[in-house]
């Protein structure tokens, strides 16, 4: 059971028209805008529809951090960069002394 979508080629009005059967051709529907007469220049034609798009969280999570990161950074500021504490700590840890370190009371 497909739904057709039809778009005027003259005022650009959409409309949708479910089709009982894919064997049989569905009608054009009557433009919305056009007027009933042999000199109607409204012509509706189908187009093909847009199919949705499933998005898992990560897609959400991406697209959300798109749209809105420049604005979050502004308000919030940049958060740490994990990447430089990391190599700062690995350096840092070089000094320290062989073996485990007692705990301290």
């Amino acid at each position: 059971m497909p739904l057709y979508e039809y778009l005027c080629e003259c005022c650009g009005a959409r409309e949708e028209v479910f089709a009982r059967s894919v064997d049989r051709a569905a009608t054009p529907p009557p433009c919305p805008n056009g007027k009933a007469g042999k000199t109607n220049p409204h012509r509706m034609k189908r187009i093909m529809s847009p199919f949705a798009r499933h998005l898992t969280e990560g897609d959400k999570l991406a697209e959300a951090e798109a749209t809105y990161g420049a604005e979050v950074e502004a308000v919030m500021g940049k958060g740490p960069d994990i990447g430089r504490l990391a190599r700062r700590y690995d350096r840092l840890s070089h000094d320290l002394p062989p073996g485990d370190i007692p705990p301290s009371s």
